[in-house]
């Protein structure tokens, strides 16, 4: 039986890879994703949202959160939903985080 718990764990650390190439800053420090969870113990789910509902960089980052899901192993199926409620804001951000910490992607990667 598949541990949602280490899943769950697993998905976040990944999803630390996966930097917003405008702030510099991973999506989960960012505070973009909102919920993971595995429904009926088959498909691993996770609603995320942008800094903004035009964002440029949202296929992009819908891309970069499939490639890190594709990558766990005990994951054979998985959806993203991204959703624009609740509006993100900055408080959202983890406290302590420093912008550009990280360098942002290569712009050949979108």
């Amino acid at each position: 039986m598949i541990n949602e718990s280490d899943i769950r764990s697993e998905a976040a650390t990944k999803l630390k890879d996966v930097i917003d190439p405008e702030l510099g800053v991973n999506i989960v420090d960012l505070g973009l994703i909102y919920q993971m969870y595995l429904r009926e113990g088959k498909t691993f789910v996770v609603i995320y949202t942008t800094t903004t509902p035009g964002c440029p960089m949202r296929r992009y980052l819908q891309r970069k959160i499939e490639e890190a899901l594709q990558s766990i192993k005990d994951i054979d199926a998985f959806e993203t939903e991204m959703v624009f409620e609740p509006e993100w804001t900055v408080d959202m951000i983890v406290e302590g985080v420093e912008f550009f910490s990280v360098p942002p992607p290569i712009l050949s990667d979108y």
